[in-house]
């Protein structure tokens, strides 16, 4: 059998071989000789080898056996052509069901919807490696959406795209879709178990992808903590950061670094260590990953001086045309945080860039550039004119809170916008107040336009009706945002008794609590309007004497000084409070004014005080009297001529002759 089939083989070859030697290959007939070999047009015999009998044309023997070789030679130069193919509509792996390992992995990296990220973990787990869990991972926080109505569709007006969109940003405090919020919980804390098993098969960008998602979800409120985390650390951090040094780009350092602020991972030791391999990799680094490390660290407390100076340099040698205004915003607030107010180039930079992106500007990013620049004490004003037009811009989509920071930070920088008050005074008249608005934007609010001294009509209307509102409030309000709505109701000289009554009132209650620079403000509101308050007053004495000079509750003398002058004023006598701080200015002898000088005097006449510095301070009132305000003025006259001080109550009384003449 074999022998016959060697043979059939054999016999095959010896025909083809005869064939190729006397075949036309182009046509694919074999030639019979004909008798007449020099006549080249003259016919021969055709059997063709092709099922249809095609006649191709005849070639005699004269043709040279290389011409027929060339002839059918292989083409060593194809033509290509290429033939463009419509994309799909929606990917092949984003419905179907994977069965290869590459399938799988596409599948996780495009699910769309986070039902079918769902499907694919909880039917495919046990194919999953290290690559897979990881992926699945960084895939979950892009696909928990918030609730439409906290998304504010973006538009940029302009008459070259009318219909150009943005992406939908979210309002502030923005609640994700319950829905989202349960089924993201569950699969986050699947994947967390998952993780423990496979993160010791991470490379830094695994675990970099990881720490940064987990670190999102818990940002977002969907997680608590991340259980995985000290394996997951381990993978990219063990052995003095040996993976991060031989694998790790500079975006792992910048995920790494946010996602463990993000979580509120403490570890100082671990933190110190990154920030010293982000120096070294600092060269690599681009703008946004410059700016997720700033923040980073910035969050977690880090504010290493050298660092963040060697950032700004980096960043003003790569520029920052790439950040986008909540980048830029996020740079301001980290070097703010870091107290790093020396980088004004690097300020001027980040200026520039919202200036021309201000199209681009949220309200998130208005009220985080306007507190950062307060903090940092930097003045820009044609980046603060941008600043406040944006939240003119966005003035309907803004929340309370951030208009009120905003516009509290505009106070505190001196720089007044007419156009946003005017908006802003007009919103508060037009909208009801339904007795559940947030105390502190009330008082910000009430602050911004008493330290701005916009005292018009509506100005004035405005401030009322936030002040009635805050006094509704004022179970729930703090000594601190009392203090501030009070020092911006001082300059409108407010007189509504009612609301007067219970501002009083509550600032006693929580009197324990109170410093002497929140206390003040309200002290100084209620002399101003004669509002009576002298329980206060009593209380405020003996607050002085048992916690506020005790407890070192003051950030200047000055300030315990004005504390108990005001409450001698409503006719209090606390000899205990006096003495602790007559103490308290003699050891601060030299920071005193003026102005602190009469005070002490009119405590001393008061309480019939002697003591050695009395008249010291009332010398120092004599050698300037023009520098004490009216009201301080006459207190202190009246206190000179109670004690038989001519020369004190002359100078002070030529004093009210030259403001009554000027």
């Amino acid at each position: 059998m074999a022998l016959a089939l060697l043979r059939r083989r054999q016999g095959r070859v010896l025909l083809r071989a005869l064939s190729i030697a006397n075949t036309d290959l182009g046509s694919g007939a074999f030639l019979r000789p004909t008798e007449e070999l020099g006549a080249s047009d003259s016919s021969a015999e055709v059997c063709s080898t092709s099922s249809s009998h095609q006649h191709g044309p005849v070639f005699t023997s004269s043709w040279s056996r290389t011409a027929q070789r060339r002839q059918y030679g292989v083409n060593n130069s194809p033509s290509i052509r290429y033939v463009p193919v419509e994309e799909p509509s929606f990917d092949d792996l984003a419905d179907s069901e994977p069965t290869t390992y590459t399938q799988l992995l596409s599948s996780i990296r495009s699910a769309k919807h986070l039902k079918r990220l769902q499907h694919l973990v909880s039917i495919y787990s046990d194919r999953f490696d290290a690559v897979h869990v990881a992926a699945a991972v960084a895939r979950l926080p892009r696909l928990i959406q918030y609730r439409a109505a906290d998304l504010v569709e973006g538009a940029v007006p302009q008459p070259s795209a009318p219909h150009l969109r943005l992406p939908p940003r979210r309002k502030q405090r923005a609640a994700l879709r319950a829905s989202h919020l349960e089924a993201g919980a569950k699969l986050a804390a699947q994947l967390d178990t998952m993780l423990l098993s496979h993160a010791s098969h991470f490379f830094p960008r695994q675990a970099a992808c990881s720490i940064w998602a987990f670190g999102e979800l818990r940002h977002r409120g969907v997680i608590d903590r991340m259980a995985s985390l000290p394996d997951v650390l381990l993978a990219a951090t063990k052995a003095d950061l040996q993976p991060l040094r031989v694998h790790g780009h500079g975006v792992d350092l910048a995920q790494l670094v946010q996602g463990l602020a993000k979580l509120g991972f403490a570890d100082a030791g671990l933190m110190a260590a990154l920030a010293g391999l982000v120096r070294e990799r600092l060269g690599d680094l681009q703008q946004i990953e410059l700016q997720m490390v700033a923040w980073g660290l910035a969050q977690a407390g880090h504010a290493d001086e050298a660092l963040f100076r060697a950032i700004a340099q980096q960043m003003l040698a790569t520029g920052t045309a790439f950040l986008l205004p909540s980048g830029c915003g996020a740079v301001f607030w980290a070097f703010a945080k870091a107290g790093m107010a020396s980088e004004t180039k690097l300020f001027d930079a980040l200026a520039g860039g919202l200036t021309g992106q201000a199209l681009l500007v949220a309200p998130s990013d208005v009220a985080t550039v306007l507190w950062a620049s307060y903090a940092l004490g930097y003045r820009n004003h044609r980046l603060f004119h941008t600043l406040g037009d944006a939240l003119l811009r966005e003035l309907g989509s803004a929340s309370d809170q951030q208009v009120a920071s905003a516009l509290e930070s505009l106070a505190r920088l001196r720089y007044s916008h007419p156009p946003l008050m005017d908006r802003v005074a007009a919103e508060v008249l037009k909208q009801p107040m339904v007795g559940t608005e947030d105390p502190t934007s009330l008082a910000r609010v009430i602050f911004a336009f008493g330290r701005l001294q916009r005292c018009g009509p509506q100005d004035a209307q405005a401030v009322a009706r936030l002040a009635e509102a805050l006094s509704r409030r004022l179970p729930v309000v703090r000594e601190a945002q009392l203090a501030m709505a009070c020092e911006g109701l001082l300059p409108y000289g407010y007189k509504d008794q009612a609301v007067l009554s219970s501002f009083s009132l509550h600032a006693e209650r929580m009197l324990s609590r109170c410093s002497a620079q929140d206390l003040l403000p309200v002290l100084r509101l209620l002399g101003a309007a004669g509002a009576p308050h002298f329980q206060l007053a009593v209380a405020a004495a003996r607050h002085v004497a048992t916690d506020v000079v005790p407890g070192g509750r003051y950030r200047y003398v000055r300030q315990v000084v004005e504390l108990l002058y005001r409450a001698v004023r409503q006719g209090v006598d606390d000899a205990g409070a006096a003495e602790a701080v007559l103490r308290l200015a003699a050891e601060h002898e030299a920071e005193l004014r003026p102005k602190d000088a009469a005070r002490l005097v009119v405590i001393g006449q008061a309480m019939n005080l002697k003591d050695p510095l009395l008249g010291r301070m009332a010398e120092a009132v004599r050698g300037a009297p023009e520098l004490l305000d009216a009201d301080t003025a006459q207190a202190a006259e009246a206190a000179a001529r109670a004690l038989g001080d001519t020369a004190l109550a002359a100078a002070l009384a030529g004093r009210q002759q030259m403001e009554a003449q000027a």
